[in-house]
């Protein structure tokens, strides 16, 4: 199996057995283990569509990407598109210079593309929510809008392989990662401050 393909599912798999023995009981972890499953299942399936091979988990996660937009896109929705868009396009252009100019790539692709896509989606989206749900949105345009370019000048027609997988994992991953290191950060501020009430008082 590809390193891609390793990359996916163990993330995959670590991902499944923290959200489902460590997150509190509640619709979010029982829709996240849903979830997770449902794409290590289908992510050797594809299906044809409009002459493109369609990975089963990439139909899996534009659908839940579409239901967690809906719930998230309250207002400002072209400040937040033109975000998606930018992921979008970073995503598309590394990929690009990754085939013309692949000198540039001086660590492995997968995280390289990971940690540009993490940086930028922690300086453009404020909320842990919004960069989940936007990062995923802009992700899956950035495959869609790639696939579309391989094609014209490749005849590559897939959409939604292992490196695109691991991608995606490997960036939820560093989400995750950065949200424990604020929740952390937090509780120390809040362990200082009270010692330090404590203290004067």
């Amino acid at each position: 199996m590809e390193t891609e393909g390793l990359y996916f599912y163990f993330l995959g798999w670590i991902g499944w057995i923290i959200i489902t023995f460590l997150f509190s009981k509640s619709a979010i972890r029982t829709f996240l283990s849903i979830l997770l499953l449902s794409l290590l299942a289908g992510s050797t399936t594809h299906v044809s569509i409009y002459g493109f091979s369609v990975n089963v988990a990439f139909i899996i996660l534009v659908l839940t990407a579409i239901i967690l937009l809906s719930k998230t896109l309250k207002q400002r929705y072209v400040l937040h598109y033109f975000s998606i868009c930018t992921l979008s396009l970073a995503y598309v252009c590394f990929v690009i210079f990754e085939i013309y100019d692949p000198v540039w790539i001086f660590i492995d692709r997968t995280w390289m593309l990971s940690f540009i896509l993490l940086y930028i989606t922690l300086l453009l989206f404020k909320t842990k929510w919004e960069r989940f749900v936007f990062m995923l949105t802009g992700v899956l345009q950035g495959e869609i809008l790639n696939s579309f370019v391989l094609n014209s000048i490749f005849s590559y027609s897939v959409i939604g392989s292992f490196e695109f997988l691991a991608v995606l994992f490997l960036t939820s991953a560093g989400l995750g990662t950065w949200v424990v290191f604020e929740n952390i950060t937090v509780y120390l501020d809040s362990i200082i401050q009270k010692r330090v009430r404590e203290r004067q008082g």
